[in-house]
């Protein structure tokens, strides 16, 4: 560490002239990830790094160390005073690099210019290059990559058990969640000479003889790897013990136990605060600025109001990485993220979101939340929301920022891109909040990003979602509003196929909502069972952790490619799929009406072609967007 806290860096360094540059003639800290350097908040490394920069600390990025093709990567900065991170970058590698169906990816917008090079299951080389190219300081792990695979997981990839990360890796400890104030703690232990034992939100590998008395044994790896079923065990003591409070969790693998601490309690809104208001150019590294970072563009004028999502979905591994309680930024530290936007030099006006994991979660929470502790027996949202949310008065302070955040001056639009929770837009007496309107008038971008991901009751509670009932009475709600305020706004809604659960009837009955609907979108999210989910378990085990009910898991390529096919039925080349469902599941009454959307649908294309600008379909389908949804990124860990 230097003598004094030093300014901090336009962009930290990556390669050790910039090292030069800065003045620096060590590191105490080196980040590597897999990803391009994009100093910007919402990038897990470069948010780390300006932290640890802030508390006075030297960081290098080490960024795409394989980018170079002879290697020479790894010999861009020096090895650090104190320690060395790995990172798979701001997701799972695997997720970068496959599609559901486990198809190679040919674009990877994390790096630059888009193009893929991201090696399958980065965390576990980019640590053996770090060893071999870093001796003599700790290596640690952590990420969207490595946190939920902290302890023995079902891997979709190869279809079979996989040991912790942390053994496979072979690094010195493994952080787990939202970093900051880990990584803190792991600088401040490496220069005092502290060991890195029992550290909150970590986990580490000892001896047995080294166990603590009061930990929770879960099944061993062994165990699992011969009963797959055991995972409904393991779920459940992740659930039970993901609280401040509770017990350290020890798995043994073969000679050696994995012991995972528990969480940190839930960041202050000061310490929110600090996390985001700092230096970031909101920027690609000028090393990439020829090629640019594609990720970067969808959030560059963004701003992050808060952590954490309680809604529990069952695909989802928010949970248990950045935590079910809502860690909100304070009001004034985001309307100076705005007045710094507005003074950004190529800022035209507009605020392209101003939202977290779930938009309308700023603020909401309860007196067991805000302690970080679970209600075991009682979901916050299902089958509604829990009046100790203190929903009403909450959104209207949602409400009251969006406000202030579009009078900034220099403002023009502030919008709100990430998704809303619509069961979320009601009081406790059933009245539509204020805040509903409002999103409809000033803050929506032409459409609104929804997840129903199914109409199925027994779907929609497997993947603990609202019922669809919600969802229509929401979407007549959102129609009524658009047509009284004069808005020509649509809806952008995200549907999930093969989740565990779904059958052949089921996936019929979502495909006859959207032939209602004359809806087909672009895009439909297939199912990937994720480390540490619940749905992960249901997809391995063929059980529900919560209720012990088998469930059905739709496994083979015929019965995934059917349901996705009858999601995306407008796309020419599913149409034999949608009538081998229809004709499988003896549904062929819907053919005719399929067959007649579909002739209708190319009536009206043939009659644009040509003409100038496309003008929007009426009825139910006016409520849906047109535009191209994505098939991985975000969507793949948080639905």
């Amino acid at each position: 560490m230097t003598s004094s806290t030093p300014s901090p860096a336009p962009f930290l360094p990556r390669t050790r002239a910039q090292m030069e540059e800065l003045g620096w003639d060590a590191l105490d800290v080196l980040l590597v990830t897999g990803d391009a350097y994009v100093d910007h908040s919402s990038f897990g490394v470069p948010a780390i790094a300006r932290f640890l920069e802030s508390k006075g600390y030297r960081v290098g990025i080490l960024d795409c160390p394989d980018y170079e093709p002879d290697g020479s990567g790894w010999e861009r900065l020096p090895t650090p005073l104190l320690w060395v991170g790995v990172s798979a970058g701001t997701i799972d590698s695997m997720v970068t690099n496959y599609t559901a169906a486990k198809r190679k990816r040919r674009t990877d917008v994390y790096r630059p210019g888009g193009a893929p090079g991201r090696p399958n299951r980065a965390t576990i080389g980019y640590t053996a290059k770090a060893r071999h190219h870093f001796k003599g300081v700790p290596v640690i792990i952590g990420g969207m990559e490595a946190g939920p695979r902290r302890l023995a997981y079902y891997d979709y990839w190869d279809d079979k058990m996989r040991r912790s990360i942390l053994v496979d890796a072979k690094a010195d400890l493994l952080v787990w969640g939202m970093g900051e104030r880990s990584a803190l703690e792991v600088t401040r232990a490496c220069e005092a000479g502290r060991p890195l034992r029992g550290l909150a939100q970590t986990c580490e590998l000892v001896r047995p003889e080294d166990v603590p008395a009061d930990v929770r044994w879960v099944p061993t790896f062994e165990e699992l790897e011969a009963d797959w079923g055991k995972l409904v065990e393991l779920f459940n003591a992740v659930r039970e013990e993901n609280q401040p409070d509770g017990r350290v969790l020890a798995q043994t693998h073969g000679a050696r136990v994995v012991l995972q601490h528990p969480p940190l309690a839930p960041s202050t809104a000061e310490e929110v605060d600090s996390y985001y208001d700092l230096p970031f150019r909101r920027d690609v590294h000028p090393d990439h600025a020829g090629l640019g970072v594609p990720a970067l563009e969808a959030v560059r004028f963004s701003i992050n109001t808060h952590r954490g999502c309680f809604a529990d979905c069952s695909f989802c591994s928010i949970t248990f990485h950045q935590g079910r309680a809502i860690q909100s930024r304070s009001e004034e530290s985001i309307l100076k993220e705005a007045a710094t936007l507005a003074e950004h030099v190529d800022f035209r006006g507009t605020i392209t979101d101003v939202g977290g994991p779930t938009a309308n979660m700023w603020g909401l929470g309860c007196k067991l939340l805000e302690k970080g502790k679970p209600c075991l027996d009682r979901d916050c949202l299902t089958p509604d929301p829990c009046p100790a949310l203190r929903l009403d008065k909450t959104t209207e302070g949602y409400r009251r920022l969006l406000g202030l955040v579009k009078r900034s001056k220099g403002v023009k639009h502030a919008f709100v891109s990430s998704g809303v929770r619509y069961d979320m837009l009601r009081g406790k007496d059933g009245e539509t909040l204020p805040l509903h309107d409002t999103l409809v008038g000033e803050h929506t971008s032409g459409r609104m990003k929804l997840a129903p991901e199914h109409s199925d009751p027994e779907v929609l509670r497997l993947m603990n979602k609202p019922g669809f009932e919600k969802y229509e009475q929401f979407e007549e709600e959102y129609r009524t509003a658009c047509e009284s305020q004069g808005k020509e706004q649509y809806l952008a809604n995200y549907f999930i196929v093969g989740h565990p659960g779904t059958t052949l009837a089921q996936a019929v009955q979502l495909f006859e909502k959207l032939l209602e609907r004359n809806y087909s979108p672009e895009q439909a999210q297939e199912f990937i069972p994720l480390p540490m989910t619940r749905a992960a378990v249901q997809y391995a085990a063929g059980r529900d952790p919560l209720t012990g009910e088998e469930v059905h898991v739709p496994r083979t390529e015929r019965e995934r490619s059917q349901q996705k096919a009858l999601v995306r039925w407008k796309d020419p080349k599913g149409r034999r799929k949608v009538e081998e469902a229809l004709t499988d599941s003896g549904r062929t009454d819907l053919l005719p009406r399929y067959r007649e959307l579909l002739a209708a649908d190319e009536r009206r294309q043939a009659h644009r072609t040509g003409s100038k600008g496309r003008k929007q379909a009426r009825g139910k389908s006016k409520l849906f967007d047109r535009a191209r949804a994505g098939d991985g990124g975000d969507m793949d860990l948080a639905g």
